[in-house]
This record gives C-alpha cells, structure tokens and sequence, in this order.
C-alpha cells in the first residue's frame, strides 16, 4: 500500500502540468514543433523515437504539421525500440503527424489522414479524442504547427496489400500475388535533373508500385480508404484447392479441333490445332482460379454482415462478382480470429470451401443462336427471335409459373426448301477436363407457331482425345435413358439414325437429357479452339409420313452442360 501510495504520488506530481492548461504560451509558440517536443519532459519517450527516426529535422523546419504526441508512460516504448528506421518511421512517428493545422475547437467528428498515409479519427466537443484514446492538452503553438498531448500511441495496423506482402503461413498466396507487382518511375511527378550522357535524370526520383494481378481483381487492397475482406489460405490450404482444381485443366500439348466454322460443306473435316506448355498453362490457370475468389468488398451489400453491419445472408459476392451460397462453410474454416487491417480484414483459413460450380467449373449455357458455328444447306437460314411479356409481365406461358423471365431470345432454324433440312453446328468454348450431362431445351412449338409437330434430331460431338486425335462421340436415346433410370448401359452407337433420334414435347418449354461425356482434355484458356456439337435429323424429304410426324423447323434455346457433381448436389440437398 505504501508503495501504491508513492507510485500514485510521483503519477500526480510527473503529470501536474499536463493537466493544467497553461496561461502563457507565448515561448512555445515561437519555438518550432520539434523544439517544443524536444525540450518537452512528459515527451522525451517520444522525442528519443522520433530521433531515432531521423524526423527531428523536419519537424524543425517550417513545414507546417500536426503532431499528435503520446506522454510518457502511457504506451510501451520497448515495441518500437527495435524497429530499424524506415519500420519505426512508418509504423510509429508518421501515425501521430498530419499535414497542416488540426486545432481541436468546438465540435469534431473528423477522420484525418496521416504521413504514412493511414486514417485515424480525432473527435470531440470540448473533450477530444484521437483514435479513441484521450487528448488531455490541446493546441500547443509553434511557428511550423500545432501538437495536441495523449494518452497513449495511436495503433498501427498495415494495410491489407501490406500485409499480404509480411504475413506468416501463407507463402504460396504471396508468392502468387508478388509476381505481378512491378515498380515503375513516374516522371510526371518526379523533379527533372540534368541529362548525363544523353540519359535524362532526375533530382527527386517519384517510384509508383502497382501489382496488375490486384487491379485485375477489382481489389483497390493498397488504398487506406477502402474496406475488404481478404481470405487468405495457408499454404496447406492452398495446395489442397491446387489439387483439387488441376485436373480439370488437363491441357495437353497440341490440342486439335474439327474446324466446324470453315467448314464448306455438312461433310468437310477441316481441323485446326492450338499448341501450348500444357504444365505451364495448367499451373497458371489453376492459381489464378483460387486467388480469383478470396477478395470481398465490405461497402457490397451482399457481404457487410461479415464485419457487422446488417443481416446475415446465405450469400457473399468477390470483387470478381462471383457469389457463393455457402458463407457460413468458406468463412468457418476461419484460423482464429479476424485480423484488423488499416482498411479490413484478413481471414486466415486452412481450408477453402468453395464448390466447384461457383467457382472453377461452373455451369456451362451456349444459346443457339450465340454459338452457331455453320449451317448447311446454303438455303437454310437462322433467325434471332425473342418473346416479350406483354407490359414486362413474366413469361409463365412458356416457362412455367416459376420463371422470373420478361423476355428470351432464341434461334429458330428454318430449312428453307421442300426438300431441305436443316445440318448445323454449335460451338462448345471453355469446357474443362471434366464429366458433363447433356441437355438441349427446345421452345415450344405449338406456343409459339401454327406447327405444332416435334423435331426429331440426332447430336453427335467434336472432340479432341488425350492423344491431340479428333474424334466424334454419338448420343442416343437409349444410352441417355438407361443413364437416367439407372440401368445398364447399352453401347456407344457407331453411328446416328432414327433409332438413336430424339423427339421433344413441343407444347411446353422441354428440357431434353441426351447423355453424359467426361472430356479428357481442357478447353478453357485455349483461344478458339473448342468442341462442337452437330445436329442433324434422320427425316427423309421424301417419306411423306415422316414430314407429317416432324417438323424441320429447329427451334433451340440452348445447349447446356452441367457438371456431374452439381447434379449429384442437388438430388443429395433437395
């Protein structure tokens, strides 16, 4: 109790002036900040910082400053001892000095911005704080500024770009990122010198660094007045998504294609090919896939319930737009507890639970009339048609009365003679190594038209095999049923005719199953090389009851792919 006693005795009398506001400031006043600061007894923690910083200088010159300064006693000097000079600048003495006059006057809410370019808020009336912490004097005068004295030192937090560049267990994420960072001189802002040997320099060199791979993901993580939240995977975490996500970039050297857009002909065999570094595209493509989705803005509506404003939702969105259903699984693997940035939050995980259809290898939707690639006959023709709700009303008559759709755009095939029919092809761009179902969605014919007769269509598929040889893969009915029901596959068909045909329903919008494939080399990320669909009916123009049972008329909305592992999610979870 004694020595209670003298500690608080010798607080009252060390702190004596601090408390009081002083009646003549005239000597201060026309002394400079460093000066004032310097010859200071309750800042000499503070003034032996500064110096090892080398700052003194400019605070003793007249640049004018506001200097927010912490007494002695109220923070631990032993933190910031030890940093080199460029560390103790940055994250100590440039966090409590702000360009121009600060005065503490009547009421303040003001977020200032600092010289090592963070934000800390100063407010009050009548009593002020600074970063939360209590100012007990204000205003202090000197001929280059004013200084405000405080409890406490204002915390610094990096940046969450700054962070990613320090930060401990995730090397393979930095790695990844610092590849794309890149310092450049900018001589706009730069002081131009003499020219040496025909080589213009310059006497203050300004050196911008930019990191295109942050600007791509629409991720501003270096600006102070931004706010993120940036999951950031272990390296564990990372190699497992690596290896997750690589098979479906299976790329192989020299992939070829059936050349269906220069095709002549419905029986060209024009190809064409695409050669790559099949190890250094995958490797390439596979971590831009992860770093991709791990950047959320905390400003998005979908995502401010992560730092707490608003609801929870069953949704967040990237920077990149993709949204994920699954917050509560990608946030959960959460390492501890959320790391304070200067503008958010790192979340370190050791696993990332995205599903692959939100992310990596998504659904895939080619509308007919978009990804056409040839028409045979010559006299055959396509024709963009779209349905409109009348008045924005929804499309329930065709779609259902589930559908939120006003208006849908389609391609209707006609074969343009008695005796045509139409042959065509349809490009399947950025299919991945992977296993798809197959479905062709047919519009309704009798909604739509006088002819209310369904086609009566065989698809056959382009594709390239592990070899780099093209090769044609022909659906039929009787495989896709047996795979619906389960039942034992029958034979691939050697080749298509009416027994292997489809027939759609044409009086509503039908979804048609035509089988399964599993792709064994990756198109995504080759550049017009891709596989394709072709279409044909087994019809004769000349069977005169086979013209009266099927249409020639082709009215296709899309083609879709959908990944195995969605459907079989989506039976698991109905």
């Amino acid at each position: 109790m004694m020595a209670a006693g003298m500690l608080a005795a010798t607080s009252c009398t060390d702190f004596a002036d601090y408390n009081e506001t002083p009646v003549d400031q005239t000597a201060a006043g026309n002394q400079t900040l460093w000066e004032n600061i310097s010859q200071n007894p309750l800042l000499s923690d503070f003034a032996a910082l500064v110096q090892q910083s080398g700052y003194d200088a400019t605070l003793n010159t007249s640049r004018s400053l506001t200097v927010w300064a912490p007494v002695n006693g109220t923070f631990s000097v032993a933190d910031y001892q030890g940093l080199d000079k460029e560390a103790l600048l940055t994250q100590f003495v440039k966090g409590h000095i702000a360009e121009y006059g600060h005065a503490a006057s009547g009421k303040i809410d003001e977020r200032v911005h600092m010289l090592n370019k963070k934000s800390f808020t100063f407010e009050g009336d009548g009593s002020y704080t600074f970063d939360g912490l209590p100012i007990n004097r204000v205003n202090l005068p000197s001929t280059n500024g004013i200084m405000h004295l405080m409890d406490g030192a204002a915390k610094f937090y990096p940046n969450l770009y700054e962070y990613l560049k320090v930060g401990e267990d995730f090397d393979s994420l930095r790695n990844h990122f610092m590849r794309y960072e890149y310092t450049y001189l900018d001589p706009s802002a730069s002081v131009i010198g003499p020219m040496v040997n025909g080589v213009q320099t310059y006497i203050d060199s300004v050196m911008v660094t930019v990191n295109t791979l942050v600007n791509q993901l629409n991720a501003r993580i270096s600006n102070e007045d931004s706010s993120y939240t940036f999951i950031m995977p272990t390296d564990k975490a990372f190699m497992e998504m690596y290896n997750r996500v690589k098979p479906y970039y299976n790329f192989i050297g020299t992939t070829k294609m059936h050349d269906v857009e220069s095709y002549t002909s419905a029986t060209d065999t024009k190809t064409k090919t695409a050669t790559v570094n099949a190890a250094y595209m995958a490797d390439s493509l596979v971590r831009r896939h992860i770093v991709r989705n791990l950047i959320y803005s905390n400003n998005d509506m979908y995502n401010q319930w992560i730092v707490g404003n608003g609801e929870y939702t069953d949704t967040m969105r990237t920077t990149t737009r993709t949204k994920f259903s699954n917050p509560g699984d990608i946030l959960g693997a959460t390492v501890g507890e959320p790391i304070p940035m200067s503008n958010g939050y790192a979340r370190l995980v050791d696993s990332l639970a995205f599903y692959p259809w939100e992310t990596y290898c998504p659904d895939l939707e080619f509308p007919m009339y978009r990804y056409l690639a040839n028409l045979f006959p010559a006299s055959a023709q396509v024709n963009r048609r779209t349905v409109v709700g009348y008045n924005g009303s929804k499309l329930t008559a065709i779609f259902g009365p589930d559908t939120e759709l006003t208006e849908y755009t389609y391609g209707w095939i006609s074969p343009g003679g008695d005796r045509a029919k139409p042959d065509f092809c349809v490009s399947l761009p950025d299919v991945m190594s992977t296993t798809y179902n197959f479905y062709v969605v047919f519009m309704p014919s009798a909604l739509l038209a006088d002819d209310a007769r369904p086609n009566w269509l065989n698809f056959q598929l382009n594709y390239c095999d592990a070899k780099g040889n093209t090769q044609v893969y022909n659906f039929s009915k009787a495989y896709a049923d047996a795979l619906k029901a389960g039942d034992k596959l029958p034979a691939v068909p050697s080749k298509v005719d009416g027994t292997t045909a489809f027939v759609n329903n044409p009086e509503k919008t039908d979804t048609v199953f035509i089988g399964q494939f599993t792709f064994p080399v990756n198109y995504r990320g080759l550049e017009d090389i891709y596989p394709s669909i072709r279409v044909t009916s087994p019809i004769s123009v000349f069977n005169s009851s086979q013209l009266a049972t099927y249409t020639r008329d082709v009215r296709i909305a899309a083609f879709l792919l959908r990944p195995v592992e969605l459907e079989e999610f989506e039976a698991k979870n109905k």
